[in-house]
């Protein structure tokens, strides 16, 4: 899909600390390992899983090392890829994984057992497009704000029959983040991620004495542990990636009236109210909070798991903390007061 070039197309050339690299061009470039989860990825005979990879080993200004994990597909995905490593030693495909299929248990099993060597770390998904400036210009975010972890905005796009493109928009996710909002909702899709060396040794660390088997979305409650244990975390403005909207996503664009009546649905049925706590929990049982702020997350788990008008009303005065855009913030402070879930 055609795209507006983004504001940077390449690193600054000047010799400011990245890590333990330089943005001098002579110099090494910055190392980055992404983490690709896969789970039967051959739709259009495999042109969108090449067409994702392909833009992953294609990024400018760094070094890329992408590491795969098939989640026991059906349709020949594991087969396309080892005979793609086979011919490229940039792409390494994982063994079959033990435990329950799940996108959320891929990821993070990818998280957890990619082991600290230096490299920043990036997730992806199986099926979109990243502009070639991707990792090069998050890098230089990271680098310019001082930030843990960065991710970004998005350009979403309908993939039609026959390789046509559909509506494009954008998806905004940059709104300045709250109090709370990461117990509420992810800092974007997660194939926006890109985690400096230190944010992923100690996100790793605690995750690997955690129970996430009943987490729904991984790049949610990444983005509520990163912030739960003090890392910071920067969501940039300008789109990275061109993000696929198709029959077959996992977590959508969240945009349209389709989006709309599924996320009421999961709001009804009691899902968004079961993440909404077991994020809350973990916060508390991980994080590195003042006395203050650990006062008002046990009082936002008390508020959730309590049913009562008294617990739901107490909620909704949360409702600016809740969510990065407030008007969100207020709607699912309402839909609590009214009892939706």
């Amino acid at each position: 899909p055609s795209r507006k070039p983004s504001r940077r197309s390449t690193p600054p050339k000047d010799t400011e600390s990245l890590g333990n690299v330089t943005r001098d061009q002579a110099l090494p470039r910055p190392r980055v390992t992404v983490l690709m989860a896969t789970y039967n990825g051959m739709a259009e005979g495999g042109a969108w899983l090449d067409a994702q990879v392909d833009s992953v080993l294609a990024q400018t200004g760094v070094e890329v090392h992408l590491v795969v994990s098939d989640d026991a597909s059906s349709d020949g995905t594991r087969a396309h890829l080892e005979a793609r490593a086979a011919g490229d030693p940039r792409i390494t495909v994982l063994p079959q994984r033990d435990g329950t299929p799940g996108v959320t248990g891929n990821f993070l099993h990818l998280f957890t057992t990619h082991t600290p060597d230096g490299s920043f770390v990036a997730f992806t998904d199986q099926d979109d497009v990243w502009h070639e400036d991707k990792l090069s210009s998050q890098l230089s975010l990271m680098q310019d704000v001082g930030a843990d972890v960065v991710s970004s905005n998005v350009t979403s796009f309908q993939s039609l029959p026959g390789g046509r493109v559909g509506e494009r928009r954008l998806i905004r996710k940059s709104q300045p983040q709250r109090a709370w909002d990461f117990l509420f909702e992810a800092a974007g899709p997660g194939s926006t991620y890109v985690f400096s060396p230190k944010a992923h040794e100690a996100l790793a660390r605690v995750l690997r004495d955690l129970d996430y088997s009943h987490i729904g979305v991984h790049d949610w409650y990444v983005y509520a542990l990163a912030r739960s244990i003090g890392l910071t975390w920067a969501i940039g403005e300008e789109p990275t990636l061109e993000y696929r909207q198709h029959g077959g996503n996992v977590q959508g664009a969240n945009s349209g009236s389709g989006a709309r009546d599924a996320r009421m649905a999961k709001l009804r049925n009691g899902f968004y109210r079961k993440q909404f706590i077991l994020m809350s929990r973990t916060a508390a049982q991980v994080g590195t909070f003042d006395e203050r702020r650990a006062r008002q997350l046990k009082a936002i788990v008390r508020e959730l798991e309590g049913q009562g008008l008294a617990s739901r009303l107490r909620f909704a005065l949360r409702w600016t903390q809740i969510r990065r855009d407030r008007m969100e913030g207020l709607k699912l402070a309402a839909a609590r007061v009214l009892g939706v879930w």
